[in-house]
């Protein structure tokens, strides 16, 4: 197996820029952004769907559209969807000169892309035809894409509810209207029919719609290891949600899945360029795991190694935030220390933002409202000594390699583990069925007073 390394893609895709790989005028050969499920504006899509970050890595240096559009409140094949789509493109192409361009979405904006492929005679509400669009589409990326629909819509369809699931997968049906549209055309029965009456374009196997290349990049399945930086990119909590959803089935009935939507749906049809096991459905619009540079330079017509073939050095780095033995999980726990029980504050979702300093959120996920770790200021209560109680000294740099994984070092440094290069970590994760301790603040029962106490934590 080939190990192609990230700086080595990189200037593979910079080369074939220069070069002029894609024998392509490069100030006229341009990237658009099509959103997903939602009802996005042009500031939303660009600020709070892809990010400019992630936009800046995949457009690989050409001019840019970003596209907002009524993603939830219309179905693809509605002209309020496609349509909308179109009337930003046609401008946009005018006034930039631009002569070809890629096109880049992300979950169910695949749908209005494949009815536009397929109805190039149909025409927007302003009045241009898809023609005008589709003639100057040179190939289509399709990321994550919703091709024959999901289990997760079927069931919020049907019982009219989200059914417990986290917060941060809402976002993905819209922010909370699951019976919208967009969500209803979603169902898998609805997409058979869609699929099968010429609503959408693309036979299951091919490559192209109406003579445009189709790619695809997919996730296969949620890692979601607190312990891993891989679970961390993009935001932890998306992570925890699309992981819920995997283990429900809810992504799919009988095949893998990114969280969302599932390898039978995003492997319908198209060349699949990215098959990551790390990449799931948020993080996939996101530019993690280096999808953002093969996404780079498919949109430069480069080579890229085949999903196979991209090998890169796991993502192992420990976040600060990822540190602290499950601080996010709240419960009652024996204090090592003293034998009482404790009740662990943990740090729910509503806590995360809420104003005040919340000190297992800073552990949790390295920060609490406005205050972030590592910090030594004196608001930090995991070093403030009226949180110690019965305590001479707080937090002191003895602790760090004593065994037990303490979260005012870590909030402290970043770390808990003897100073320099080698030494022990206290704060790593035991295997499956192990345990180690964990030192943090907890309310005592039988004082009644809250103090930092050692529990141990079961993996």
């Amino acid at each position: 197996m080939h190990l192609f390394h990230r700086s080595g893609l990189a200037l593979v895709a910079a080369c074939a820029v220069l070069l002029g790989v894609s024998g392509e005028a490069h100030a006229t050969a341009g990237v658009v952004f099509v959103h997903g499920t939602g009802d996005q504006s042009v500031s939303s899509a660009t600020t709070g769907y892809w990010t400019q970050k992630s936009i800046d890595t995949m457009r690989n240096g050409r001019p840019y559209l970003i596209v907002g559009y009524p993603g939830a409140s219309c179905a693809g094949f509605s002209q309020c969807s496609w349509g909308s789509i179109v009337d930003q493109i046609v401008p946009w192409v005018n006034a930039n000169g631009i002569s070809s361009f890629t096109v880049i979405t992300h979950s169910n904006g695949s749908s209005p892309l494949r009815y536009m492929l397929t109805h190039t005679g149909a025409v927007s509400a302003n009045g241009y035809a898809v023609n005008l669009v589709t003639s100057k589409i040179s190939q289509v990326i399709f990321s994550a894409p919703d091709l024959t629909g999901t289990p997760l819509a079927d069931q919020v369809t049907t019982s009219g509810s989200f059914l417990n699931i986290a917060n941060a997968v809402v976002e993905f049906f819209g922010g909370g209207s699951y019976n919208n549209p967009a969500v209803v055309q979603q169902r898998t029965d609805n997409m058979r029919v869609y699929n099968s009456n010429g609503t959408f374009g693309g036979t299951q196997g091919a490559t192209s719609i109406g003579g445009k290349a189709i790619s695809v990049v997919r996730g296969n399945r949620v890692y979601a290891n607190l312990f891993s930086s891989d679970a961390h990119c993009g935001g932890y909590l998306y992570s925890i949600g699309l992981k819920a959803a995997a283990l429900l089935g809810w992504g799919s009935f009988n095949a893998g899945t990114d969280g969302f939507i599932g390898n039978d749906s995003s492997g319908y049809f198209g060349n699949i360029i990215i098959d990551d096991g790390r990449l799931h459905h948020h993080q996939s619009r996101r530019s993690c795991h280096n999808s953002g540079n093969i996404i780079a330079q498919k949109v430069a017509n480069a080579p890229i190694p085949a999903p196979s073939q991209q090998t890169y050095p796991p993502e192992t780095a420990v976040a600060a935030a990822g540190q602290a033995c499950n601080n996010y999980a709240s419960g009652y726990a024996t204090d090592f220390m003293t034998g009482n029980t404790v009740w662990k504050y943990g740090c729910t979702t509503s806590q995360l933002n809420n104003g005040q300093v919340e000190p297992d959120c800073l552990i949790a996920y390295g920060y609490s409202s406005s205050y972030k770790i590592p910090s030594t200021a004196s608001w930090n209560p995991y070093i403030n000594p009226n949180y110690y109680l019965t305590w001479n000294e707080v937090c002191p740099d003895s602790w760090h390699g004593d065994g037990v994984c303490d979260a005012c070092l870590v909030a402290k440094y970043g770390f808990d583990a003897t100073t320099g290069s080698t030494g022990s970590n206290d704060c790593v994760q035991a295997p499956p069925g192990g345990s180690n301790w964990c030192g943090a603040l907890a309310w005592d029962t039988y004082y009644g007073i809250h103090n930092y106490t050692v529990v141990k934590a079961l993996h």
